[in-house]
């Protein structure tokens, strides 16, 4: 019988599905140990396969997917990366709750005892109407959450379970883009992105706040589009971030750090420059765009409300948009914005994507607008090697999901206000 050690050297792992060898290991797979196909369900969104091998009903091992070749383009291996081969640690850490614990001191004292499953469901099951029954269904509510779930599953199962039980006060939003999802509508009709191939067309890749190599690591998905699309052509790619991220160390060619939250004013200047250079894409901007200057601006706008006047300080504030202003905001030196803003205007097709991490904080909307200006101000829209300015697309791959039914309940609330709708839920329209 093979041992483990001479199963991981027969050559599986390098993709010998059909080898006199691979059939060998894997008649003697069940005498070694039981395995099946799960998959990551870490929040990146890959869903990597990956194979759980268990002893005696406990998981010993966490693989990626050696099924198959590593052919490019297609098929290959769908590599997992470290947080999904590391499931096994979550499974079993010791900060896990493994049975239920019911609170007996006072609330925040951090008192709790255990209790049995059954006692567990009786109570929720009790409470549970009687809440509805006291206050309504509008008082039920199943709170947004991220980390680690599945949106076939638990997410819905829950949601079929309340409206069972007659409705539960919805949400609306996301603690991931809910910024871009709402102002990119407005900006640009909807939230066009090309896909990562893209960038295998462009001369340029500029990354504002955007960390694939660490929020989309798997070899299953956008990482690794990104990847094979920036290897393939080898165009400069600019990181802009605060932190010396994963991307920046291993990708980029030029990271440009910035003060956190102030993406804006980078773009202001960088849009400055190009106004007063004559860098902009003015039959775009003619063609394509309302409210750039005063040709398009709508009869109904307030005089100077359109970009180029605010961009010149000739809006409200008063205040040009220089280099110089920007510096001071962003902490970024002015020789560094002006060049930025050259090599951006002079190198096409130009690929500009942000991440979420810009849009997450007061005023995040017109965080993830302004960096959307970039792209529309130089017309790399809509051509080989462009985007947006929104975040690599994804490739839609359809799901069967579980029926959660009707919900009867009207009521619903920012997922950011949750907490408001507990302590004054009665006072919220």
């Amino acid at each position: 019988m093979l041992s483990r050690r001479d199963f991981l050297k027969a050559g599986t792992a390098v993709g010998l599905p059909c080898s006199p060898l691979a059939s060998a290991v894997a008649q003697a797979l069940p005498e070694i140990e039981s395995s099946s196909w799960c998959a990551c369900v870490i929040n990146c969104g890959q869903r990597c396969p990956v194979r759980c091998f268990t002893k005696k009903g406990q998981v010993i091992r966490i693989e990626t997917d050696n099924s198959l070749p590593d052919a490019t383009p297609s098929p290959r291996q769908l590599r997992a990366c470290q947080r999904g081969r590391s499931m096994r640690e979550r499974i079993y850490s010791d900060d896990r709750l493994k049975y239920p614990m019911k609170r007996v001191g006072e609330r925040g004292e951090g008192k709790f005892e255990r209790i049995s499953w059954d006692e567990a469901v009786k109570t929720i099951a009790d409470n549970w109407k009687r809440i509805r029954d006291q206050y309504g269904n509008d008082a039920i509510y199943w709170q947004y959450c991220s980390g680690q779930q599945s949106i076939v599953s638990s997410r819905r199962a829950w949601q079929r379970l309340m409206n069972l039980m007659g409705g539960f006060l919805k949400y609306y939003g996301s603690y991931s883009n809910a910024q871009l999802q709402e102002a990119l509508p407005y900006m640009l009709g909807g939230r066009p992105a090309s896909l990562p191939s893209e960038i295998a067309n462009s001369n340029l890749y500029v990354l504002f706040g955007n960390n694939p190599s660490s929020t989309r690591p798997s070899g299953g998905g956008k990482g690794y589009q990104i990847d094979m699309a920036v290897t393939k052509h080898m165009p400069k790619v600019i990181v802009i971030d605060p932190a010396f991220t994963d991307t920046a160390a291993t990708k980029a060619d030029q990271w440009i750090p910035i003060r956190p939250g102030t993406d804006a004013a980078l773009v202001a200047a960088l849009a400055y420059q190009w106004i007063n250079k004559n860098q902009v894409d003015q039959d775009f901007l003619d063609k394509y765009c309302v409210g750039y200057d005063e040709k398009t601006l709508p009869a109904s706008a307030p005089k100077n409300s359109d970009y180029k006047s605010y961009n010149l300080g000739n809006g409200p504030d008063k205040q040009p948009k220089t280099p110089e202003w920007a510096s001071k905001i962003t902490g970024i030196p002015v020789k560094t914005i002006v060049d930025l803003a050259e090599e951006m205007a002079s190198t096409k097709p130009l690929f500009v994507s942000q991440g979420w991490g810009p849009q997450r904080q007061a005023n995040g909307e017109h965080t993830c607008r302004a960096i959307s200006m970039v792209p529309i101000l130089l017309g790399q829209i809509g051509l080989p090697g462009t985007n947006a300015g929104e975040h690599e697309g994804n490739t839609p791959f359809p799901a069967v999901y579980l029926p959660v039914g009707k919900n009867p309940v009207k009521a619903t609330i920012p997922v950011y206000m949750w907490t408001d709708a507990i302590l004054r839920g009665k006072e919220m329209s």
